[in-house]
């Protein structure tokens, strides 16, 4: 079996929105190596959709490890101006 037919035997075994992450995932991977070596490089979103459905009930309290704690910062240093 080749590649492009594993793949799809995969695809059509997904929900129809796991198929839908899918083909978004490869628009990303085209734009970026379509973007690679340019000056401006811009962030896509997949055809102007917002979050994927289900997307945040995946996400939210995913953290599993130890407490996050973030350290003092310190005092802000003030810099002569380059120019």
């Amino acid at each position: 079996m080749s590649a492009e037919q594993e793949l799809l035997t995969h695809w059509r075994s997904l929900p129809q929105e796991k198929q839908q992450e899918v083909l978004d995932f490869v628009e990303f991977l085209h734009f970026r190596i379509n973007s690679q070596g340019k000056d401006k490089i811009k962030h896509p979103t997949p055809k102007g959709k917002a979050w994927m459905p289900g997307f945040f009930e995946e996400v939210i309290g995913g953290w599993v490890g130890e407490p996050l704690e973030r350290p003092e910062q310190g005092e802000y240093e003030t810099r002569e101006a380059l120019f």
